[in-house]
C-alpha cells in the first residue's frame, strides 16, 4: 500500500470508528435529555456564549433576533393601530346613527303629543256638540244634523246618549234615519 492510500484508509477508519459513532451518540443523548426534561439546546448555547469568539457570534444573533422581533412588533402595532383606527371610525358612524334614531323618536314623540292634543280638543269639541244637541229640542237637531254629511252625522249621534239619539232620529226622515242607524250599528 502506498502512502497515499494510509492516510486514506487511516482517515476513513477515523470517520467510521469514532466520528460518526461520536455524533450518533450525541444526537441520540440530547434526544433522550430532552424527552426527560431537560433543556439540552438552552445549555448549549450558554456554554458556547462562555466562549470568546462564539459568544460574540452568538450575541450578533441575539441581536438580529432582537431586531427582527421588534420588526415584527412594530409591524403588529401598526396593523392594530390600524385596526383600532377602523374600529373608532365605525363607533363614532354607529353613534351619529344612534343620535338620528333618537331625534326622529323625539320628533315622532312630539307629533304623536299634537296628534293627542288634537284628538282630546276634537273630542272635547264633539262633547260640547253633542251638548248642544241634547239641549235643543229633538226636532231642531234632526233638522240640523239632516243637513250635515252622513260621515259628519254618524260621528254627531255616536257622541249623543242613547235617548237624546232615539228623540233625534225619531224625528228625522224615516230613509234617513234608518241609514244612519245601520251606519252607527256597524261601527
Amino acid at each position: 500500500m502506498s502512502k497515499k492510500e494510509k492516510t486514506h484508509s487511516k482517515l476513513q477508519m477515523f470517520v467510521l470508528v469514532i466520528l460518526i459513532p461520536v455524533i450518533f451518540g450525541v444526537i441520540f443523548f440530547s434526544v433522550i435529555l430532552n424527552m426527560i426534561g431537560f433543556d439540552v439546546l438552552g445549555t448549549a448555547k450558554q456554554a458556547a456564549s462562555s466562549i470568546p469568539y462564539v459568544s460574540s457570534l452568538m450575541e450578533d444573533d441575539e441581536e438580529d433576533i432582537i431586531e427582527s422581533e421588534t420588526e415584527e412588533q412594530d409591524i403588529d402595532t401598526t396593523a392594530d393601530q390600524n385596526e383600532i383606527a377602523l374600529l373608532q371610525q365605525q363607533i363614532a358612524e354607529r353613534d351619529s346613527k344612534i343620535t338620528e334614531l333618537e331625534n326622529e323618536v323625539i320628533e315622532m314623540e312630539q307629533r304623536l303629543l299634537v296628534e293627542q292634543e288634537l284628538n282630546n280638543n276634537a273630542t272635547q269639541e264633539l262633547s260640547e256638540i253633542a251638548k248642544t244637541y241634547e239641549a235643543m229640542s229633538a226636532k231642531n237637531a234632526a233638522a240640523i244634523i239632516s243637513e250635515l254629511q252622513t260621515e259628519e252625522a254618524l260621528l254627531h249621534l255616536s257622541q249623543l246618549k242613547t235617548d237624546s239619539r232615539a228623540a233625534i232620529l225619531s224625528k228625522m226622515d224615516s230613509a234617513v234615519a234608518a241609514d244612519l242607524m245601520s251606519r252607527l250599528t256597524s261601527q
